[in-house]
């Protein structure tokens, strides 16, 4: 949410070009997040005890 409002505050304040790279730079920090949450989920083994 913090991403949003600061792309969001930086476009009201009709800084384009900042809200712009922004943008860019949170996206790639969200989509990195989540591809790393799928490939924990992927790779998750529960232990059964035996």
């Amino acid at each position: 949410m913090t991403a949003v409002g600061v792309t969001g505050y930086l476009f009201h304040l009709e800084e384009y070009m900042l809200s712009l790279i922004s943008m860019i730079v949170f996206g790639k920090l969200i989509l990195f997040h989540f591809i790393m949450e799928y490939f924990d989920r992927k790779n998750y083994k529960p232990k059964i005890p035996i």
